[in-house]
């Protein structure tokens, strides 16, 4: 029997896992590409589609009816780091055969193996259809310029933290570094570090108030003013309360005073 075909394309340098994705493999004779190829891709037909994103925009998106109607009877699969109700909705309209968020689960990827097999054996047996024109309207968070994935936008606030922690640093300022709104922003944060931002900041100020409390000539209050705090007394409670132990002691209790 011939081996079923999959034409794998990566939108915007985005590339397949292959060990995330291996069943396709071994399922599909797999041709990857990039969108950029799409155009030149030679073969008549392919059994199945898939479009690989991370966070898709307009300038992905319309690949995918241009496909449709290229190939009207390959089912059509859409890979995605991010999704939303319209997107949903909009996939659905386009007739994309399913729409997976990514990371996807091995029992995902068997489902979605299954339902494909099963319809790409149905087709075979079927009359080839005919190419329709789809006119749904991409939804709306498409429509702006593409973004850098999340965790890549994120490492703007780490720096930020790194330059900017001696003074305050509200949510809202890091939220738009990061072209989020400050109520994403926080999430996206909490989902990435384990911790939330206003917990970050204040472990990277104890991080470099502990390195410079190694040094035994260098006073508790001028510590507390090289990691922004004014106050040695509100400095020495917030260490405290984060440490379990004082500044004083803990320079007395730590193996990298003599060290220094």
């Amino acid at each position: 029997m011939t081996q079923k075909t999959l034409l794998w394309i990566n939108v915007e340098r985005v590339r397949a896992d292959a060990a995330a994705y291996e069943p396709f493999w071994r399922m599909f004779r797999v041709t990857e590409i990039n969108e950029s190829e799409l155009h030149s891709v030679c073969a008549d037909a392919w059994d199945t589609i898939c479009f690989n994103f991370d966070f898709p925009a307009v300038f992905g998106l319309r690949f995918i009816p241009e496909a449709k109607k290229r190939w009207p009877s390959a089912p059509i699969l859409m890979l995605t780091q991010q999704t939303s109700a319209e997107l949903a909705v909009w996939a659905l309209r386009s007739r994309v055969f399913d729409l997976l968020t990514k990371p996807v689960s091995t029992d995902e990827v068997k489902r979605v193996l299954e339902r494909v097999t099963q319809a790409v054996g149905a087709r075979r047996s079927q009359a080839e259809r005919r190419p329709q024109v789809i006119a749904a309207q991409l939804p709306l968070e498409t429509r702006y310029r593409p973004q850098a994935p999340v965790v890549s936008r994120l490492d703007a606030a780490v720096a930020h933290v790194a330059k900017h922690y001696l003074r305050p640093i509200p949510e809202s300022e890091v939220a738009q570094l990061c072209e989020m709104s400050p109520s994403r922003f926080c999430r996206q944060f909490k989902a990435a570090f384990d911790v939330t931002f206003v917990e970050y900041l204040a472990n990277y100020r104890m991080d470099q108030a502990k390195r410079l409390l190694s040094n035994p000539a260098m006073p508790v209050a001028d510590v507390a003013a090289a990691v922004g705090f004014n106050d040695p007394s509100y400095f020495t409670r917030v260490f405290k309360k984060q440490e379990g132990v004082s500044p004083s002691e803990y320079r007395a209790w730590s193996p990298e005073v003599g060290d220094f």
